[in-house]
């Protein structure tokens, strides 16, 4: 995890060095709060922007990247509700496009998708931005100590269009998003409770002249 944070920390400070222009938008967002509690589900949409108005203007017809992530807290759920944009074309049924998602590796999920659609087609679909996928983790419970928070960040992005020409990513920031951890110690807490109760409780069924 540590590694992760440095990684992002000096990705960020080489971004902040670099001029700035008109460019795409990646963005990492949670469905709901930016706080995951352990045992329960995270939802996360990968979005991208400024195909059009990032002085581009194409189509997107393919992209790749990778998503790094702590696979001590997060676990990545391949089937629903994990799932695909309609903006390349359906990825099932139709077969208007193709998407590999590969959680092979702890911590590393590539993803890759490839339409079938001619320019015109996907330029109907598109416009200037919106949903690439919904990628869906598993939130477990961390090792002690928990960590206070999460990040999870892509890297390796390739984008290319209908012609199959690669386009130039330019991107504002960092795909990155940082999230808040509860403690899992409230639900220990929870748990040594109610299993005192339910010792307290059998103990006075045992003592003598109780029933």
């Amino acid at each position: 995890m540590k590694k992760l944070l440095t990684a992002a920390m000096l990705w960020l400070a080489c971004l902040s060095c670099a001029p700035m222009a008109q460019a795409l938008q990646m963005t990492l967002v949670p469905r709901g709060s930016y706080q995951i509690a352990p045992g329960g589900m995270l939802l996360v949409d990968l979005n991208i922007a400024g195909l059009q108005s990032g002085g581009l203007s194409t189509e997107l017809g393919a992209f790749h990247l990778d998503l790094y992530y702590d696979p001590d807290l997060l676990f990545y759920l391949p089937g629903a509700p994990s799932g695909w944009g309609t903006a390349l074309g359906q990825t099932g049924g139709g077969a208007q496009a193709l998407a590999f998602a590969d959680a092979s590796t702890p911590g590393l999920l590539h993803l890759d998708e490839v339409s079938l659609l001619d320019g015109l087609t996907l330029g109907q679909l598109q416009g200037d931005g919106f949903r690439l996928a919904t990628l869906a983790f598993q939130v477990r419970v961390p090792p002690f100590p928990a960590p206070a928070n999460t990040i999870l960040f892509a890297d390796d992005i390739l984008l290319g269009d209908a012609g199959g020409n690669v386009i130039p990513v330019a991107l504002d920031q960092v795909p990155i998003l940082i999230l808040q951890v509860d403690e899992p110690g409230t639900l220990a807490l929870l748990a040594l409770g109610m299993g005192a109760l339910a010792w307290q409780r059998r103990r006075g069924r045992l003592l003598p002249g109780r029933t």
